[in-house]
């Protein structure tokens, strides 16, 4: 028989966000190690963070039409999809969509005060392009079963896969743990205020914790207390806020944790939690959303049933008291599920299901 011509397989973020860089990466060598070929096509402004000697990228549609991909995979939403879209339908080739929020209901929205337009347009939008793909990619049960309750139409093309990473843990940087950390974006669902609040108690109490933010959100108006620049005086606690991160500072914040605080208010889907896996980091966290799937209690994080002060400590306790053995389990669970390469052959099967169909 014919030999099959290899995929030309096109990964797509056309709405610059800092947190898709990790997961196109993934994405590309997930095509490469699976056989196929691969570019990804991205707003310019992601352009610093990929080195073009490992990456194929392009930042021009006139480059995607040359490239003729056979099926796209569009990383996340932005109006700056729709137009790729109708190419695509167009050009016939495929469209798998990653539908990182499916629609939670509106009572889950309305959480969301200023949000709540935003969201709302999202919404349109999100139900727009899941009719327009081929595929929908969900990153969780949970996202599967709002998917199915609220978006019936789109549940249908719907295929299950994690959110995808390369593996950034460096063996032979074993750091001190040290610090119970609150790692990433902060917004009020997020808990944010919950932690920052937290640690002023625990230092209050004379608590002899270490603590740590490391967030690209200005939070200088949340920690105008004079005891926050005490804290930090006395090496009680680092923060590190109001710009973008390197990967670097990142990783070295998640090795230096005995554990990330992931109690937020509502579930969105985190980032904070597979990359804290990824450097045998537990989490302590609320049980929102998808958190349910991937916190295994006791061994790869604690969950909390309420924000009071020593419900937070006592899980903190547990965590250090297990010691390396949740690091491990965190490190497995992150290379089971997350880590690109352990997904070749669900990918396979998602590409084979549609290749049947390609011209």
């Amino acid at each position: 028989s014919m030999r099959r011509k290899r995929m030309n397989i096109i990964i797509v973020s056309l709405h610059f966000s800092p947190g898709f860089i990790g997961h196109m990466k993934a994405w590309y060598m997930l095509c490469e190690r699976s056989g196929y070929n691969a570019i990804i096509y991205f707003d310019k402004q992601y352009l610093p963070f990929f080195d073009e000697n490992e990456y194929k990228c392009i930042v021009n549609i006139s480059d995607a039409q040359q490239y003729h991909p056979h099926i796209a995979i569009v990383q996340n939403t932005g109006f700056e999809n729709v137009s790729f879209f109708k190419w695509c339908t167009k050009s016939k080739c495929k469209l798998i969509y990653i539908l990182h929020e499916p629609y939670m209901g509106m009572k889950e929205m309305i959480k969301d005060g200023n949000y709540f337009a935003k969201q709302a347009v999202a919404c349109g939008l999100n139900v727009w392009l899941c009719h327009k793909s081929t595929k929908i990619i969900l990153c969780s049960k949970y996202a599967e079963q709002n998917c199915k309750k609220y978006m019936k139409r789109a549940a249908n093309k719907a295929c299950n896969l994690p959110l995808l990473f390369l593996d950034e843990y460096d063996q032979k940087n074993k750091d001190n743990r040290e610090y119970f950390s609150m790692i990433g974006t902060c917004a009020e669902s997020h808990g944010s205020d919950i932690f920052i609040s937290y640690i002023r108690h625990a230092y209050k109490k004379g608590y002899k914790q270490k603590f740590q933010i490391v967030t690209r959100s200005d939070i200088s108006n949340s920690i105008t207390d004079p005891v926050y620049k005490k804290m930090q005086d006395e090496g009680q606690l680092i923060i590190k806020q109001g710009r973008p991160l390197s990967e670097e500072e990142m990783s070295i914040a998640y090795r230096q944790s005995i554990a990330t605080w992931n109690g937020y208010r509502r579930s969105t889907q985190s980032g904070v939690l597979p990359n804290a896996f990824m450097h045998g980091t537990p989490v302590v966290a609320t049980r929102l959303g998808s958190f349910e799937e991937f916190v295994l209690p006791g061994r790869t994080g604690v969950f909390i049933d309420d924000f009071k002060y020593d419900t937070i400590t006592n899980a903190l306790e547990t965590v250090r008291r297990a010691g390396d053995v949740m690091n491990n389990e965190c490190r497995n669970y992150f290379l089971k599920f997350f880590y690109y390469s352990n997904q070749v052959d669900s990918f396979r099967t998602i590409i084979e299901s549609l290749e049947n169909d390609v011209e």
